[in-house]
């Protein structure tokens, strides 16, 4: 109870009087708090709809099966829409198997809304699972949703569902520990800002795996073995790390510039990639007149492609401002190189580690300002490839005002391959490049001159090209 400042010496002073009539001058103070204010409790209670609904689909009214065999929408609708009308809560999802068609989620004012499943498992365990009973997408928000969470669930397309998360519409979706499989076009479409991805599995989907567009937070995932891109990133401002994006039959991730004006300002930052068949990383403008990706930067990735399948590290075409830096690549005997750059501009390469890559680790085509530095291989070129794919760097006459420096070369196999630099480039210049191979004519730079360092004369040489 709280007294306010005109009740407190208005007491105070009927206290005051009543003293002195009772008990005179030295008579004790005793304010009259025996009968204290009347209690209301609008003065204390939490605002309506502060916590929000908790609603178990399974309980009265909603009473959705989870049999695996009864099409539980309508109960689970029910309850989307109750929570909804509260405000805001928690759809309570117990183990179970949940036929689906669709479940679409209204705008909510003041309040988001939590799907929170009791885990997933392919062997033991708590299962929610919800399972496709139609092509239609499984989760779709509304427009102006915002917000909206959905953990601990197996989002099951049953090889008939279209999307597992249909976010054509709806900011700040947050999926969390969540397997999302067998979807026929998408496991997950975040075509809003500001969603985010973590410690979740999408794979074995006849589709993408995953698309964002702006702002999105992918992180700590499994992305594998999708018939199509493992990762599209259609627009700007993502942030990727500590994934792994393996196995795919297109591209691992494809940051590309093909459906918006711009696409700027994305990273990958850790994680592995390997044996997807497209290239294990895209990045792509519209073409070399409108470079509208840029601003990239790839940190920190190991990146293998030591199986069967075709591909390489990572690909650049038609970009500006990209910058890739620590880099480990492991390749094998089909594998198209490390890093290949194509009518790129003022980008940097930096601090590669390749081992037996069949083709080049860094190779540059009609490429302006862009600087190599730090390169190191081991064993690569194959007695199948050509000879150009066995420089370790290999820059071509449409190149200009390129450089590479600190490259180092070793061939340690019994019959040597690998050979150092090739530079056809208009004003490029070569520093400090070591090649100790047996090969033949390890050290040609091709029809540009070189400057190197002799470490016995301690002075620069300009060696014409062979």
């Amino acid at each position: 109870m709280t007294i306010d400042r005109r009740t407190f010496f208005s007491l105070a002073g009927g206290a005051v009087a009543g003293g002195a009539v009772a008990g005179g001058t030295g008579s004790a103070l005793v304010l009259p708090f025996a009968q204290p204010p009347a209690f209301n409790s609008a003065d204390t209670a939490p605002p309506a709809n502060c916590c929000g609904l908790t609603v178990n689909v399974r309980a009265h009214p909603y009473a959705a099966k989870g049999d695996g065999r009864t099409n539980d929408t309508a109960a689970i609708m029910s309850a989307v829409n109750a929570v909804a009308a509260a405000g805001g809560g928690v759809i309570d999802l117990p183990a179970g198997t949940y036929l689906v068609d669709s479940i679409r989620i209204p705008r909510i004012r003041g309040g988001t809304i939590r799907f929170v499943g009791q885990g997933w498992s392919l062997d033991a365990g708590a299962n929610t699972r919800l399972v496709s009973a139609s092509a239609s997408p499984m989760f779709v928000p509304a427009g102006g949703v915002n917000g909206l969470e959905l953990s601990l669930v197996h989002l099951d397309g049953n090889n008939l569902g279209t999307y597992g998360w249909y976010g054509k519409d709806g900011n700040k979706a947050r999926l969390l520990n969540v397997l999302v499989d067998r979807f026929t076009t998408c496991g997950i479409y975040f075509n809003q800002g500001l969603c985010e991805l973590r410690q979740s599995y999408v794979r074995n989907n006849k589709g993408t795996g995953v698309r964002v567009y702006s702002d999105s937070w992918i992180s700590g995932s499994e992305i594998g073995s999708n018939v199509g891109v493992g990762l599209i990133v259609a627009s700007g401002g993502n942030r990727i790390t500590d994934n792994l994006i393996n196995s795919n039959d297109s591209h691992g991730i494809h940051i590309t510039g093909q459906s918006a004006h711009n696409n700027l300002i994305n990273s990958v930052i850790g994680g592995y990639l390997g044996e997807n068949i497209g290239q294990n990383i895209m990045i792509e403008g519209k073409s070399p007149g409108d470079r509208n990706v840029g601003y990239t930067s790839i940190i920190g990735c190991f990146i293998q492609q030591v199986g069967p399948k075709k591909a390489g590290g990572i690909a650049v075409r038609s970009a500006r401002q990209v910058q890739i830096m620590g880099i480990n690549y492991l390749g094998g005997p089909t594998d198209t190189g490390c890093i290949r750059m194509e009518s790129c501009d003022s980008s940097q390469i930096i601090g590669v580690a390749s081992s037996f890559s069949s083709g080049n680790v860094v190779r540059l085509i009609g490429c302006d300002d862009i600087s190599v530095s730090n390169v190191t291989s081991r064993d690569n070129g194959s007695p199948q490839a050509k000879v150009d794919d066995t420089y370790a760097i290999f820059v071509d006459a449409n190149c200009h005002r390129c450089s590479v420096t600190d490259l180092h070369v070793t061939d340690a196999r019994a019959q040597s391959h690998a050979r150092g630099v090739k530079n056809l480039g208009v004003s490029t210049v070569v520093v400090g490049s070591y090649s100790f191979t047996g090969a033949r004519d390890p050290n040609s730079f091709g029809d540009a001159a070189v400057m190197t360092y002799d470490v016995q004369s301690k002075r620069w040489i300009t060696q014409p090209g062979r």
